[in-house]
């Protein structure tokens, strides 16, 4: 008899075990979900303000950084500042960019941090009405600051047979 009710106790206590591991897993997969919603809402904005060729409000979703901000076709730009004034510099003559990117991936590294791989295509024209594009790659550091998701680092490439 004793042995029945030990056995029934171990049952019940695996299938609670078994529920509540199960829960969690569902839980974290949604937060999961929802960091990488997230995380794609905000790389969306970030796209719009590059595509409106305003330096400062892309600039704006991009934290202070003095060891490696980003990366740019094999150029390391150690801080915030100097990005802001490379992107400057570069956009200056840009009328329009449009990004075409087919592929954004996500992985949720841990509930404050996340990193994005996106492949795609740029089309860009001047004031005086040249064009030009190119394929382009990018990684995308992204942590969670007081609510808000900010890019740590960014490294962007274009292949080089196509520049």
């Amino acid at each position: 008899m004793r042995a029945r009710v030990h056995v029934a106790l171990m049952a019940m206590v695996v299938v609670t075990v078994s529920s509540f591991c199960i829960n969690a897993q569902d839980a974290a997969q949604q937060d999961k979900a929802a960091i990488e919603k997230a995380v794609l809402e905000t790389y969306d904005r970030i796209t719009e303000a590059a595509e409106k060729v305003d330096p400062d409000a892309l600039f704006s979703y991009v934290l202070d950084n003095d060891k490696g901000c980003l990366i740019s076709d094999g150029k390391l730009i150690m801080t915030r500042p100097e990005a802001l004034q490379n992107h400057r510099n570069n956009c200056g003559g840009l009328a329009s960019v449009d990004y075409i990117m087919d592929k954004k991936l996500v992985t949720v590294l841990s509930p404050d941090t996340a990193m994005m791989a996106v492949e795609g295509r740029y089309e860009a024209a001047t004031h005086d009405g040249q064009t030009f594009g190119s394929p382009v790659a990018q990684t995308v550091v992204f942590v969670l600051r007081d609510g808000q998701w900010k890019v740590l680092h960014s490294h962007t490439s274009r292949p080089m047979g196509n520049r």
